[in-house]
């Protein structure tokens, strides 16, 4: 058991001192590889090309060619080795790193051409390739026209601002030639531009002037765009020169904007709005050139005067901005442009937003109570008004207080109902309530109430009163069309009266 206990102790104790050991070996990894060589660019080989360097990455799986450049813009594959001659690790006492030293030769008899050597990482095909320009032999050289700094900037566009555009290139010229050009004229550039919004030249190349050529530790070209008719825009731009034996170098081609003027900018967007309608912006942006770009970056000034920046869910594409208004005033909308030339333009719009007064509604036993009726409540028992059907606009509903008035005086606020337990007086006549927003902005409605047994004896004695009033009426009615008749009866018969005597005898 004790045996078990420690080899389980000794396999957690190798664990965390992997674990710890891991951070370091990520960290050399995740660096990225470099190989360098011990030759300087465009040196001189004859016969044989010995080549040497170190790398920070084991040499392990590597393709090294030889390509002939003799010809401006034509490769052709001279020697492929999948090794090299030689690759030793060893510590580097600066950064206690681990590093390779490796050498390479080449037989280069009945060979001359200005040759470049490339070493490949096949395991890093996402990476570029190490190399450097040899001039071999005696024949065959040319001048090799490179980017400077070498960061392969080619892959990337260039942006020019100015009117005056300047260009830098590292050359190599052949071994021969070195302590010959010594003048400016003893090197002659020329440089071709080509119109490509979408990086495909739409016509021939044109040759322009360059202006103001240098030569020292890099070339360096000066190009009016101006006085040459250049338009803003999007172009290919190749470069090439020439040494005093009239040998061309090689083309370099580079993608470039000429974006010089600060671009139009217009905001389009309603002047006013009421709450809870959507404001909708749009902007229109003119750079002057067919696929130019630009970044927009818009934010909001609440009426407060507090700046605050839109969210994704506002902005509906590049050149349009949709948002709800939460409050009433006057927003600002600002949107700041920069152009590929990184010009910058500020535009804004100001909106006003107008408030929507509340809608005070009162309920009771489930119907609406109109402003200015009676309603009768019964003296015991409970009884509920209720505002919760007051309406407004959305921003605002939420947020709606409530005021109730018994008699003119103050009774209770903050609750969107009136119940009979809130009312300590039973002598009252009228309620009113007030519906205020955020904004202030409020309506009110009131009515009379009236109790029920007040309402039931009042009612009695009215119908008493009515009761009495009515049968007298009908029975003065009925004795005057009684006496009516009778009198029509005795002063319109035609017969005449008789009056009884007593019987005589006859004589």
């Amino acid at each position: 058991m004790l045996c078990k206990t420690k080899t389980a102790h000794l396999l957690v104790l190798c664990l965390l001192l992997n674990v710890l050991s891991q951070p370091s070996v990520a960290t050399e990894e995740n660096s990225p590889p470099l190989i360098t060589f011990d030759q300087v660019d465009g040196f001189h080989a004859v016969s044989w090309l010995n080549l040497s360097g170190d790398s920070t990455v084991a040499l392990t799986s590597i393709e090294i060619t030889v390509w002939n450049i003799s010809l401006p813009d034509q490769w052709s594959s001279v020697l492929t080795r999948q090794y090299l001659d030689s690759v030793v690790p060893y510590t580097d006492t600066e950064t206690d790193s681990t590093m390779w030293s490796w050498d390479q030769s080449f037989d280069m008899n009945s060979i001359d051409c200005t040759c470049y050597v490339e070493i490949s990482l096949l395991q890093q095909t996402d990476l570029n390739s190490f190399g450097l320009v040899v001039y071999v032999g005696d024949d065959h050289h040319r001048p090799v026209l490179k980017h400077f700094p070498d960061e392969l900037s080619y892959q990337s566009t260039q942006i020019f601002n100015a009117q005056v555009i300047e260009l830098a290139f590292d050359y190599l010229l052949p071994p021969s030639q070195f302590g010959v050009l010594e003048t400016e004229i003893s090197l002659l550039a020329e440089v071709r531009i080509c119109p490509a919004p979408n990086a495909i030249c739409v016509g021939s190349y044109t040759t322009i002037p360059s202006n103001n050529l240098s030569i020292g530790d890099k070339l360096e070209l000066q190009i009016d765009t101006n006085s040459n008719s250049i338009p803003e825009g999007y172009y290919l731009l190749q470069v090439q020169i020439q040494d005093v034996y009239l040998t061309l170098s090689n083309n370099i081609t580079q993608y470039v904007v000429f974006d010089q003027t600060m671009p139009s900018v217009s905001l389009t967007a309603v002047d006013e709005v009421t709450e809870a309608q959507s404001i909708v912006v749009d902007i229109d942006v003119d750079d002057g050139y067919i696929g130019s770009n630009f970044v927009i970056t818009w934010s909001i000034t609440e009426p407060d005067g507090t700046p605050r920046a839109v969210s994704s869910s506002e902005i509906l594409d590049d050149n349009r901005l949709e948002f709800e208004p939460t409050k009433s005033g006057e927003y600002r909308v600002n949107a700041l442009v920069r152009d590929l030339g990184g010009h910058l333009v500020i535009v804004n719009h100001n909106v006003t937003v107008l408030n929507i007064a509340p809608t005070a509604q009162v309920r009771y036993d489930g119907f609406l109570v109109r402003d200015g009726t009676t309603i009768t409540v019964p003296t015991s028992g409970d009884w509920v008004f209720s505002a919760n059907t007051s309406t407004d606009s959305l921003n605002d509903q939420d947020s709606l207080e409530f005021y109730w008035f018994v008699d003119g005086k103050t009774l209770l606020s903050g609750k969107s109902y009136l119940s009979s337990s809130d009312i300590k007086n039973s002598n009252y006549r009228e309620i009113r309530i007030q519906v205020v927003d955020d904004d202030g902005e409020f309506d009110e409605l009131s009515f009379e109430v009236v109790q029920q047994e007040a309402a039931t004896t009042q009612s009695s004695s009215k119908s008493l009163l009515a009761s009495i009033v009515s049968i007298l009426f009908i029975f003065f009615i009925g004795l005057f069309v009684f006496l009516r008749q009778r009198s029509q009866s005795d002063s319109t018969t035609g017969f005449v009266k008789w009056t009884e005597r007593g019987e005589e005898p006859k004589k």
